[in-house]
C-alpha cells in the first residue's frame, strides 16, 4: 500500500529536519512512502532541500511542486491532488515526526476502522520565550484520549483514507485560505458526511514555536481567527435547537472566561492569559454572529 505524506512549505529553515524525519520512518509491512511537497514560494526556496532527498537511493520517494497562489487552501489542494497514495498523511514543514509516526497512524486507522486518524503534537518553546508563554503552554495543541471520536481535526498530524479526496471530491475551502482553519473545516465536513475521525496518542510529531509568535498580540490575533472560524465552519451552519445550544454555550464561555480573567488579572499574565484569550475567542464568535467583520488573515500576505 502506498502512503502519501502531503506537506506545504514556505521559506522554512526547518524543512530539512522535517524531511529527514520522514525518510527515517519505520514503515508498516507491505507499505511504501511518497512525500509530496508543494512550495508556496514562487522563488522555489524549498527546491534544493527536496532535490537533496530526491538523489538518495531510498524506498521513500519525494516530488516537488510549486503553487504560488496566496491562499493556503489552494496550496493544500495541490498536495492532495498530486498524491498517489491510498492513504494521505499530513505534517507541517516546521514539525518533525517520531520514527514510528506513520506506522502508529496506520495501525490506529486499522484498529478503529477509522477514515481519519489524528495524533499528538508536542510543542517546544525556545529559551527566549517569556515565562508566561512557556509555563502556561500557550501554544499547546488539543489532546485527547486514544480512541476518542472527533468531529474535526488538523493537518499538523493526520492520516486520511484517500477515497474522500479521489472519490468523494473533498477539497480545502478557499474561504479559509488566508485566515487558517481550512483543515478544521475540511475534516469537520468529512465527519458530517459520515467519516469516522479518531485520535491516537502513539502518533507523535513535535514543533518549536517561532520567535515572532511569542507575544500576546499574535496570540490575540490567533484566537480572533479561531473565533471567526468557529462561526464560519460550525455555528452559522446549524439550525434550530443546535444553533441556540451553541449560542448559549458561547455566551456561558464569555461570562466564565471574563470573570476568571478579572479574578486572575492581579497575578500577572501567567495566571490570566489563558482565560483572557478564551474570552477573546468567544467574544469574536458572538461579534461575528451579530455583525460579521473583517476576517483575520494569518496567511497569504507574504
Amino acid at each position: 500500500m502506498l502512503i502519501s505524506v502531503c506537506m506545504c512549505t514556505y521559506k522554512r529553515d526547518t524543512l530539512d529536519k522535517t524531511l529527514n524525519s520522514l525518510y527515517s520512518q519505520e514503515l508498516p509491512a507491505d507499505c511504501s512512502l511518497e512525500i509530496v511537497v508543494v512550495d508556496n514560494d514562487v522563488a522555489e526556496s524549498g527546491r534544493k532541500v527536496c532535490e537533496k532527498y530526491q538523489q538518495l537511493q531510498d524506498a521513500v520517494t519525494i516530488s516537488y511542486h510549486v503553487n504560488g497562489e496566496r491562499n493556503l487552501s489552494a496550496v493544500r489542494n495541490t498536495t492532495i491532488e498530486q498524491a498517489s497514495g491510498d492513504l494521505l498523511a499530513f505534517i507541517d514543514d516546521d514539525e518533525w515526526a517520531e520514527a514510528d509516526w506513520v506506522k502508529a497512524l496506520y495501525d490506529a486507522m486499522d484498529r478503529y476502522s477509522a477514515d481519519a486518524v489524528f495524533g499528538k503534537v508536542v510543542v517546544h518553546y525556545p529559551e527566549s520565550s517569556p515565562d508566561w508563554i512557556a509555563e502556561g503552554d500557550m501554544f499547546g495543541k488539543d489532546n485527547h484520549a486514544t480512541g476518542a471520536i472527533l468531529k474535526k481535526g488538523a493537518t499538523s498530524n493526520a492520516m486520511l483514507k484517500a477515497h474522500w479526496v479521489k472519490n468523494e471530491g473533498f477539497r480545502f475551502d478557499a474561504e479559509f485560505g488566508k485566515s487558517g482553519g481550512e483543515d478544521t473545516d475540511f475534516f469537520h465536513r468529512i465527519s458530517r458526511a459520515g467519516g469516522k475521525l479518531v485520535f491516537d496518542n502513539a502518533a507523535v510529531v513535535s514543533e518549536t514555536v517561532e520567535e515572532h509568535r511569542l507575544n500576546l498580540e499574535y496570540l490575540k490575533k490567533q484566537n480572533v481567527r479561531i473565533g471567526q472560524t468557529h462561526w464560519n465552519y460550525l455555528w452559522s451552519r446549524q439550525r434550530g435547537f443546535a444553533f441556540l445550544k451553541t449560542g448559549l454555550f458561547v455566551l456561558a464561555q464569555v461570562g466564565g472566561a471574563g470573570l476568571l480573567t478579572l479574578l486572575t488579572l492581579p497575578f500577572g499574565k501567567k495566571r490570566y492569559a489563558k482565560w483572557y484569550l478564551l474570552l477573546v475567542r468567544n467574544v469574536e464568535k458572538v461579534k461575528t454572529a451579530i455583525v460579521g467583520g473583517k476576517k483575520v488573515e494569518l496567511y497569504g500576505n507574504h
